[in-house]
């Protein structure tokens, strides 16, 4: 595997993972540690977190000629910018990004501003991932790239419930041991699925007008102003000018899912930044802040995306269990 450099500021740190599968960077407010795990034969899983407040610069080295190899990831937190040499600059912001890479002989560069910490997973699929899956039902720009025959693949696309909440889940595990690889493994293989299938997506559907997309973030405003009580999808489309079809298909546009399940991650993400920032709520009063009546649907709700239950997530102070 090609060698990773770490730097923040004048300070460096080279790491290749042939030599250890994880690595910890520290400088000064820097906490950042990356994971490499194998999953099945040409395929590894990344896992990382980094503490809030902190900027630093992650570079890669390409890939050796005529070895194919894609990048598939999510990016739950952070903002910064994503750049594939010879392939221009990517952005994403703190609500989250799927990006896909073919990083063959070119080198990639990760400028990382971590204010609200920084949390990637991601999958690398090498050539020999043609045989694990069966090439032959991959889809074509993924085979191309597995059969070295592209290599200048990049891109970002909104990360959607289902690719967050799997990410989630594999940055929280919630077993050890054998149990532990098992279910790494298998949510690993629905990860993958789901992002193979963004690549089969209905292209013909009709993009969004200016003036739509102005009204989509309006009402993406108006959610995340009241969680406790927002507007239903029929009330929210009226107050900005659009159908209750046409928001949907908006949200699904520009943020990867629909307004239902948006409201819910936006809800249990304030959960979660509630309980890291140490609030001294009762999960009861948590609950019913962020719109939920029952705590034992908050509870079940916060599981389902975290992996962890909030009171066990507050008990470890909020951070990824690396194992």
């Amino acid at each position: 595997m090609a060698d990773w450099l770490f730097s923040s500021g004048n300070c460096t740190f080279p790491h290749n993972f042939e030599h250890g599968q994880s690595v910890d960077f520290r400088r000064g407010p820097v906490r950042s540690f990356l994971e490499e795990t194998p999953v099945l034969p040409g395929i590894w899983l990344y896992r990382g977190e980094a503490t809030s407040s902190s900027r630093f610069r992650i570079e890669v080295d390409g890939g050796d000629p005529g070895t194919g190899r894609i990048i598939l990831g999510s990016i739950l937190s952070s903002s910064g910018v994503m750049t594939l040499e010879g392939c221009g600059d990517h952005g994403w912001r703190d609500e989250g990004r799927f990006y896909m890479l073919s990083p063959i002989q070119r080198r990639v560069c990760y400028e990382i501003d971590a204010r609200n910490g920084w949390r990637p997973v991601a999958l690398r699929l090498g050539a020999e991932a043609l045989e694990t899956l069966g090439g032959g039902g991959l889809p074509a720009l993924v085979r191309e790239v597995l059969e070295a025959r592209r290599d200048d693949v990049v891109d970002m696309a909104p990360l959607g419930g289902v690719l967050r909440s799997l990410s989630h889940l594999l940055l929280h595990t919630p077993y050890e041991g054998g149990m532990q690889r098992l279910f790494r493994q298998a949510k690993a293989l629905e990860l993958l699925t789901h992002q193979l299938d963004l690549f089969e997506g209905d292209t013909g559907e009709q993009s969004l007008s200016a003036s739509e997309v102005r009204r989509v973030r309006l009402a993406r405003e108006r959610l995340l102003a009241d969680l406790r009580d927002p507007p239903d999808l029929a009330s929210l489309a009226q107050e900005v000018g659009l159908s209750p079809k046409r928001l949907n298909r908006g949200f699904r546009m520009l943020y990867g899912t629909t307004v239902f399940n948006y409201l819910r991650d936006a809800r249990l993400d304030a959960a979660r930044a509630a309980l890291e920032g140490g609030s001294p709520l009762p999960l009861k009063q948590l609950a019913w802040e962020l719109g939920y009546g029952q705590v034992t649907n908050f509870v079940t709700a916060f599981r389902r995306r975290f992996g962890v239950p909030p009171g066990a997530y507050r008990a470890g102070g909020g951070s990824a269990r690396r194992h």
